[in-house]
């Protein structure tokens, strides 16, 4: 029992710093040079697009890609009927949004990565080897850990941003992520 302790620390804590980056919280990029999605040019008309909603961009597509790799693990390893669903819930709704965010950093000329960070990555392979009810518990603190990161860095996208098409991209992003842990949350308590 303290040898599950000491090992449900650093993983909770891995869990929740990859949760984090995978719902927008990372800054890191999965590779340097080629791990981007190629863009259209910006067109003549597009309001400038700022350090801020770059970054929010490349975060959120890495938080999408690595949500949509989680909620496939839950679908596949979950215990519960909570957990199955709730990675069904984020495989929708970030392949959905993943869309509309590729689509809105072609169009603004923006790259964006092609894989979830290597953060993000660890902790995927992290969550992979765990099982049974440690599993869901270890899923569940991530996500959530993920989602009030990625809550909290879209609001700041509302706030701060200046390009439109980013800012009303992460204006329909808010409450979806925040559907998201409320279902998580619950997932938790139950």
């Amino acid at each position: 029992m303290a040898r599950r302790r000491l090992l449900a620390a650093p993983l909770a804590a891995a869990a929740l710093a990859v949760a984090a980056a995978g719902c927008g919280g990372e800054t890191g990029h999965a590779s340097p040079v080629a791990a981007s999605v190629p863009v259209a040019s910006p067109s003549a008309s597009a309001a400038p697009v700022s350090d801020q909603d770059r970054a929010w961009l490349r975060d959120t597509r890495q938080a999408d890609l690595a949500e949509i790799a989680a909620g496939r693990m839950a679908q596949r390893k979950g215990t519960t009927p909570q957990v199955t669903s709730a990675g069904a819930m984020l495989v929708q709704d970030h392949t959905a949004s993943d869309a509309k965010l590729t689509a809105t950093a072609s169009r603004l000329g923006v790259e964006v990565p092609y894989a979830p960070s290597n953060v993000q990555s660890l902790q995927a392979s992290e969550l992979e080897r765990g099982s049974g009810r440690s599993f869901d518990r270890d899923w569940l603190n991530a996500m959530i850990g993920g989602h009030e990161k990625a809550i909290a860095e879209t609001r700041t996208e509302i706030a701060k941003g200046s390009s439109p098409d980013v800012k009303n991209l992460a204006a329909s992003v808010l409450p979806v992520l925040q559907k998201h842990l409320g279902t998580l949350q619950n997932a938790q308590g139950g």
